[in-house]
C-alpha cells in the first residue's frame, strides 16, 4: 500500500475527529444558576379587622409562600415556623382593612413580610437570603 498525501490527511482527519470534543459539548465555564426551591405555610392566615374596620365584621385570609435559590434557607424556614407563623400574624393584624385593598398595599405588606421573616432567619441562622414572598391566595371580606 502506497502511503500518499490524500491517505496521510484522511488518516489524520478521521483520529481527530473521533479524539476530538466539539466545544459546545460541555460548556463547563458556564455557570448554572440554583433552581428556586419553594415552601408553602401549611395553614392559610386569617386575620379579623372588627377593631381596625368600625366594628364591621372584615376578615383577611392569605395563604402564604416562600421562594429562595438556597434550599438551606427553605429549610430554616420550615425549623423556625412557630416563629415566623407569630410574626407574620402579628404583621398582618397590625394592617388597617383600607391598606390592604389597594394593590400598593399588598405589596407593601408583601416586602415587609419578607424583610420580617428575613430578619429573623439571620438571628436564628445568620442566613437571610430568602429571595421572595408571594400570597398564592388574598381574600378580603
Amino acid at each position: 500500500m502506497r502511503l500518499t498525501i490524500t491517505n496521510v490527511l484522511l488518516f489524520a482527519f478521521i483520529n481527530l475527529s473521533i479524539f476530538s470534543v466539539p466545544s459546545w459539548a460541555g460548556d463547563d465555564d458556564e455557570e448554572v444558576s440554583p433552581q428556586a426551591v419553594y415552601f408553602t405555610f401549611p395553614e392559610p392566615f386569617t386575620i379579623n379587622f372588627l377593631n381596625q374596620s368600625k366594628k364591621k365584621a372584615r376578615y383577611l385570609q392569605i395563604k402564604v409562600s416562600l421562594m429562595a435559590h438556597n434550599p438551606e434557607i427553605i429549610s430554616s424556614a420550615e425549623l423556625n415556623l412557630p416563629m415566623l407563623e407569630d410574626s407574620l400574624r402579628t404583621l398582618f393584624s397590625s394592617q388597617s382593612f383600607e391598606e390592604v385593598t389597594t394593590i400598593e398595599g399588598r405589596k407593601a405588606l408583601q416586602n415587609n413580610a419578607l424583610k420580617t421573616i428575613n430578619s429573623i432567619l439571620k438571628e436564628e441562622t445568620g442566613q437571610d437570603n430568602l429571595d421572595a414572598v408571594y400570597f398564592t391566595s388574598f381574600i378580603l371580606q
